[in-house]
């Protein structure tokens, strides 16, 4: 069996491929390449009452930690980072807040960033939410802390939940380096 006819010349994919080659060997430069990566999370596994004078009114469903009772209630949630330096630091934290049932309402997140020895940065954001719609989205990211650092390390909320709202799910937006 015989090479397909070029004409004495290679063809142009392999001629470019081979160029690509010599030229990424001999700057001997290397990049990183880096991917965006979610983390979503069910805030009935990562919520829980703030004291347990709240945890009577919570109602943890798969798809949602709801405030079932009469009054309004607190839950905190803690959500994964990476402190240690180069580590996977966060673009963007996100609470989809709802209502549940024949009730509207409003639901209140404070995003804390900090470590209890340390400077401690709170950012407050509401959202009214309405029975029969959608989840309502905040977010908090890095240039709404002070010293606008590149990534969110430590992020942790404080939620106020008016009856009958929800908090159903919970996501971070980080960067993965993935090599070169």
């Amino acid at each position: 069996m015989s090479a397909p006819e070029a004409g004495g010349r290679l063809p142009a994919s392999v001629t470019a491929l081979l160029s690509a080659l010599v030229l990424s060997a001999a700057s001997g430069a290397t990049f990183a390449a880096e991917v965006v990566r979610y983390d979503f999370q069910g805030a009935s596994s990562i919520c829980q009452p703030a004291t347990f004078a709240y945890a009577e009114g919570v109602d943890f469903r798969p798809l949602s930690l709801v405030n079932k009772g009469t009054s309004t209630v607190f839950v905190s949630c803690a959500l994964r980072g990476d402190p240690r330096p180069g580590g996977r630091g966060a673009m963007k934290v996100l609470v989809e807040a709802g209502a549940t049932g024949q009730r509207s309402g409003r639901v209140t997140c404070t995003f804390v960033e900090g470590h209890e020895q340390g400077e401690v940065i709170y950012r407050t954001k509401s959202a009214d939410v309405y029975s029969g719609q959608r989840g309502v989205a905040m977010t908090w990211q890095p240039v709404e802390i002070a010293g606008y650092p590149e990534h969110i390390f430590r992020p942790a909320l404080q939620c106020r939940l008016s009856p009958g709202t929800a908090i159903h799910y919970l996501a971070v937006t980080y960067d993965e380096n993935i090599g070169s």
